[in-house]
């Protein structure tokens, strides 16, 4: 309970944060927070404009102890395993933090202007253009939360009570597992943290070892990644 602490940005964010890694998050409410003070839901508008602005600090209290960046200078190829580490680590922590990162306009809210802007620069001092710079920021990004969105789901309280498979999803009888062997072992695998874990991992690598590859095969200065031309005829 925060009965005792005064109320601010902080302390609100930090009290619903708690009511979502208990309960999640639809059990966030300006009442349920205002709740843990002992005040009514009024006195916490001065304080937070709205449920939506709430969330918003939500994301930005729970990234806080997973800090995008290390504190010490690193390679670029570093500096984007520690960026994937540390979304890894805030999702995993945090599952209901991915609905908020997946609403429109608010991935950029896990990281701060300047976490941004140092990642892009040190990805151009590198070598790559500006857009490859992005690219690279969002691939890694978008492979941090696709594979903590199926492992979330997979580990669902609604799977975990139901014990049923999904609705639509076919099980795989003993006549799919002789005719497709691997892709039986592959479902039999199921989806666990430590084994999402280890496929990011590996997605990651491969993704820093395929830029460094298209950097010392640049065919020019001015087209470092050699990703440009092909983008840009793909636009046309």
């Amino acid at each position: 309970m925060s009965r005792n602490l005064p109320l601010s940005p902080a302390a609100i964010a930090a009290a619903a944060v708690r009511i979502a890694d208990a309960d999640g998050l639809d059990a966030v409410s300006m009442r349920r927070v205002a709740a843990e003070f002992g005040v009514s839901a009024m006195a916490l508008y001065r304080h937070v404009a709205d449920r939506s602005a709430l969330l918003l600090l939500m994301a930005q209290a729970a990234t806080r102890d997973y800090a995008l960046l290390p504190a010490r200078d690193l390679g670029w190829q570093e500096t984007l395993a520690h960026l994937a580490d540390a979304q890894w680590r805030a999702f995993t922590a945090h599952p209901w933090l991915l609905r908020i990162v997946l609403t429109p306009r608010r991935l950029v809210n896990m990281a701060t202007p300047a976490e941004v802007e140092l990642i892009l620069t040190r990805l151009a001092a590198a070598g790559l253009t500006e857009e490859d710079g992005f690219d690279c920021l969002l691939g890694i990004s978008a492979a941090v939360i696709g594979t903590a969105a199926i492992t979330t789901a997979a580990h669902s309280r609604a799977a975990e009570k139901s014990g049923q498979p999904a609705a639509g999803h076919r099980p795989w009888t003993s006549e799919d597992a002789a005719e497709y062997p691997q892709a039986a072992r592959f479902q039999a695998r199921g989806i666990s943290y430590p084994d999402s874990r280890r496929s990011l991992e590996f997605f990651v690598a491969n993704f820093i070892t395929g830029v460094e590859q298209n950097l010392n095969n640049a065919p020019d200065a001015e087209n470092p990644s050699g990703f440009t031309e092909g983008r840009n005829e793909t636009q046309q």
